[in-house]
């Protein structure tokens, strides 16, 4: 991890100080109102842009949504470079040092320039002019033992292909104006040091609202698959909803036919088998309250005769869709290695 200097400009000052950066051929610059209207342009125009997958399926990342996203990289009239590992070299750090002496009265605060005395050549005025403008940060102070988040957590609701290398667990929980948000490591009293909660594999948790009791749950469920695939979620609309949800999908055709363009096989065959086992806990397969394969109708039904619940409708409506993704030849494979039956293609 780098060694980051932060250099706070006064607001009046920024364009100034950026020209002058410039001419003193320094390749940095601080953040101004402009650069983020700029990044947030090419997020949502730029299909090449790194950051292009933040971009909501059917609209625009906003603004608001970018400044949470990245608060340091946002904040206007900051400005910051990586001492670690000679990232900054000897010549570059003078060209800074010689910056924040001449430029001292437009500057609002230095952070983290200690390392600057420690790593590089310093005159005596260099030395007090950090010592001027360098904010010493406190040493946080932790939560009361009780109240520190327990590493107990090891499983969530559904674990999610995610736009990073690592997936992520979705639980539900509490959260502020129905936002997703990733669970804190909560072992201090000002958030802000505290880091992502991750359990022993390094998978962090997203948590995400309730469903609520009214007439307007699609539009709600459709704004936090939106916040969390700004976020970094990338799982297919059709699949996370009924899953996480139990909202139930109405053209099992057409989800099939999602489930294929979004996912590989190999993807399509993990959600497989991760969803027959979690819905197998609850329903027994081919067994009393369960759900079974019924040939004839080339889906998956509940058994018996009583009105079944929503939820393993829902699960039933979902493993078919995946199978039907997936192909007669690949789903009779399937289905015979996880019950022991010979399945033929044509039952599927």
């Amino acid at each position: 991890m780098g060694q980051l200097v932060y250099i706070g400009a006064k607001k009046h000052a920024v364009e100034k100080l950026n020209k002058v950066l410039d001419k003193m051929k320094i390749e940095n610059a601080f953040t101004t109102e402009q650069d983020n209207i700029s990044w947030l342009k090419d997020i949502n125009e730029n299909p090449g842009s790194p950051q292009a997958h933040l971009k909501p399926t059917d609209r625009d990342l906003t603004m608001e949504e970018l400044l949470r996203l990245f608060p340091s990289l946002t904040e206007v009239g900051l400005m910051t470079f990586d001492v670690a590992f000679s990232r900054t070299s000897e010549e570059e750090a003078q060209k800074y040092l010689a910056f924040i002496k001449k430029y001292k009265n437009s500057i609002e605060y230095l952070k983290g320039a200690q390392e600057l005395i420690e790593r590089y050549e310093t005159t005596a005025e260099d030395k007090k002019v950090i010592k001027l403008l360098n904010v010493k940060e406190k040493e946080p102070e932790k939560l009361p033992v009780e109240e520190r988040t327990k590493k107990d957590l090891q499983g969530g609701h559904l674990l999610c292909k995610s736009w990073g290398l690592q997936p992520f667990w979705v639980i539900f929980g509490k959260v502020k104006d129905d936002r997703p948000v990733f669970m804190k490591d909560r072992q201090y009293k000002d958030d802000a040091y505290n880091s992502l909660y991750r359990d022993k594999k390094g998978y962090g948790y997203l948590l995400i609202p309730l469903l609520p009791l009214n007439n307007s749950q699609l539009e709600f469920v459709e704004k936090v698959y939106d916040d969390a695939w700004s976020m970094g979620l990338r799982e297919c609309f059709t699949y996370f909803i009924p899953v996480v949800y139990g909202l139930d999908i109405v053209n099992i055709d057409k989800v099939a036919k999602d489930y294929k363009e979004f996912y590989t096989v190999e993807e399509l065959k993990e959600r497989f088998y991760s969803l027959m086992k979690t819905t197998s806990d609850i329903f027994p397969y081919n067994g009393p309250n369960g759900f079974v394969w019924r040939d004839l109708e080339k889906m998956f039904k509940p058994c018996g005769t009583s009105t079944p619940s929503i939820q393993i409708q829902t699960k039933c409506h979902v493993l078919t869709a995946l199978l039907r993704a997936l192909g007669p030849k690949i789903s009779a494979e399937i289905m015979t290695k996880l019950t022991g039956k010979t399945y033929k293609e044509f039952e599927f």
